[in-house]
């Protein structure tokens, strides 16, 4: 399999930009939302210090002379007038720009605007705080109706409630209502939120800064690494090539060596057939000539008689043995039932034979040879260890390989004894594997103590013509 590298990367940007882009947005984002968390932490602050300075002035002032509404809902005509006045000397009148006295319920008692004196509005929620005895305050919040007149007059102002309380009880008995004049404070507020906002953005561009060196240095790092990754797999490429030619020239050679050995096995036992063998029934004959005529052999000729046939015999076992199928000229169908008919002539099992899949590809002489003496070695194995069971010889024909099984529903093996030696010495499965694989095959053994065995070999012909 080829794998391919590539850069990571999101049209022209990589994937180290990216990171930096949306982590650059991430903390602009956060910045500008503690920027304005710190921004009215500072105004609220500031307001309420403010509003605590002005509340503590003013009651010194007006606590003494709002006494009266500990008993009623109004100011005498004197406490009035005296208000008027105090609020009308010129350090209080350039502070003070207004001023009301409210009593429960949202009812004004007392105010620089006669007008509403008397009138009832809903309750701020600065005015409710002090009535718990809060002091409260805010800056240009003037969007009520009851500082509507406020409003009007176009300056900057600080809202202020404080509480009236009884001087012997401690009750609350009003609550002070004043507009002082901010122009200063809201000089303050705006060099505050110049501060506040000249220090987070430092901190973030400080923070961008750091962000971008740790990034462009790690895409550096990247980009050398992946420059060195390529150029390994690129060594690995080459060196998988290397190797898969030299497994192929490896396979070839294996086909090569097993065409030739079955070829010269062949060879040897029509040599043994036709040389040795017909020497030794030649002598056969001859002896049994040479002693036809008289009444009774010598007990040695019939021990050399004995002795030819059992050779005779020997050699022509041989023979056959190391003779190899005529299937050059076979496809693979014609090889399947070729070795299963081979193996049917000695054995009481008579296996199933399927055949599935598409026309063959083109296989080798050494491919035909693995595939019987596959067959062979199987079937044999079937019918020694299961001559009960029922056996399926299924061949598989795909585009690309060949696969070729034997199951039986016998009593089966632990996978254990597949690379142990046969007691009469021969290699078995083994013998098999090394077969099949020598050849760029696969060979696979599923079996189970009483659940049956399946063997089966793959072969990848690679339509280079026969050997």
């Amino acid at each position: 399999m080829r794998v391919k590298v590539t850069d990571l990367t999101i049209g022209n940007w990589s994937l180290s930009r990216v990171f930096l882009a949306a982590s650059i947005v991430v903390m602009g984002t956060a910045t500008a939302i503690v920027g304005v968390w710190v921004s009215n932490r500072i105004q609220n602050a500031v307001v309420q210090n403010s509003a605590n300075s002005a509340a503590l002035y003013m009651e010194s002032v007006v606590s003494p002379l709002s006494q009266e509404l500990a008993h009623g809902d109004r100011l005498s005509e004197q406490a009035s007038l005296a208000l008027d006045e105090i609020f009308m000397t010129q350090p209080m009148r350039d502070r003070i720009v207004s001023y009301k006295f409210w009593k429960q319920g949202g009812v004004i008692a007392h105010a620089s605007d006669t007008d509403i004196i008397g009138n009832r509005f809903n309750p701020t929620d600065d005015l409710r705080r002090a009535w718990s005895g809060d002091i409260s305050g805010s800056f240009e919040e003037l969007d009520h109706a009851e500082s509507a007149a406020e409003a009007s007059l176009g300056i900057p102002l600080l809202e202020v409630y404080s509480p009236i309380r009884e001087l012997w009880s401690g009750e609350i008995i009003a609550v002070a209502e004043f507009y002082e004049r901010a122009d200063q404070l809201e000089l303050d507020l705006a060099k505050a939120r110049r501060t506040s906002w000249l220090v987070v953005g430092s901190a973030f561009l400080a923070s961008t800064i750091v962000l971008y060196s740790i990034v462009a240095i790690g895409d550096k790092t990247i980009r050398r690494q992946g420059t060195l990754l390529k150029q390994r797999l690129t060594e690995s490429e080459r060196m998988a090539e290397q190797n898969a030619r030299l497994r192929s020239r490896v396979v070839d050679a294996s086909e090569r060596y097993a065409t030739q050995t079955d070829r010269f096995l062949k060879k040897l036992g029509a040599e043994l057939h036709d040389g040795p063998a017909q020497y030794l029934s030649l002598a056969a004959l001859r002896l049994e000539a040479a002693f036809s005529q008289e009444a009774e052999r010598p007990k040695e000729a019939e021990e050399i008689q004995q002795s030819l046939q059992k050779s005779l015999a020997e050699i022509r076992a041989i023979s056959r043995g190391l003779s190899a199928p005529d299937i050059d000229s076979l496809s693979l169908v014609d090889v399947v039932k070729r070795a299963v008919e081979d193996h049917s002539e000695h054995s009481p099992l008579r296996p199933d034979v399927s055949f599935q899949g598409i026309q063959a590809p083109e296989l080798s002489l050494s491919g035909k040879l693995c595939i019987f003496r596959f067959l062979q070695e199987t079937l044999s194995n079937a019918a020694r260890y299961a001559p009960a069971s029922k056996c399926t010889v299924i061949s598989e024909a795909q585009h690309d390989c060949i696969v070729v099984k034997v199951k039986d529903d016998g009593p089966g093996f632990d996978r254990s004894e597949e690379t142990t030696l046969r007691d009469d010495g021969g290699q078995g499965l083994m013998g098999l594997r090394d077969r099949v694989e020598s050849i760029g095959g696969r060979f696979e053994v599923a079996s189970r103590p009483g659940e049956g065995t399946t063997i089966s070999m793959t072969l990848f012909p690679r339509r280079l013509g026969t050997s």
